[in-house]
């Protein structure tokens, strides 16, 4: 933070901010897997970055949603 009074532009901003990482992921895999130019046999997969360790954390519902025909 600045030692100055800031700006409030930051207040009218949409963060869009996700209640839930796993059902966005899953869904985004799901969008993936039903888009026409994605071949139905390859399989899509869905993780989570956790910013503390650096880790990937698979979603496994969008495991389960992007497996392959």
């Amino acid at each position: 933070m600045g030692l100055g009074p800031g700006s409030h532009a930051g207040d009218y901003i949409d963060w869009l901010t996700i209640r839930d990482q796993s059902e966005s992921v899953t869904e985004d895999v799901r969008r993936i897997r039903h888009h026409p130019l994605v071949p139905s046999g390859i399989p899509i997969y869905g993780y989570v970055y956790d910013v503390r360790t650096g880790r990937l954390v698979e979603v496994l519902s969008a495991t389960e949603v992007g497996k392959a025909a």
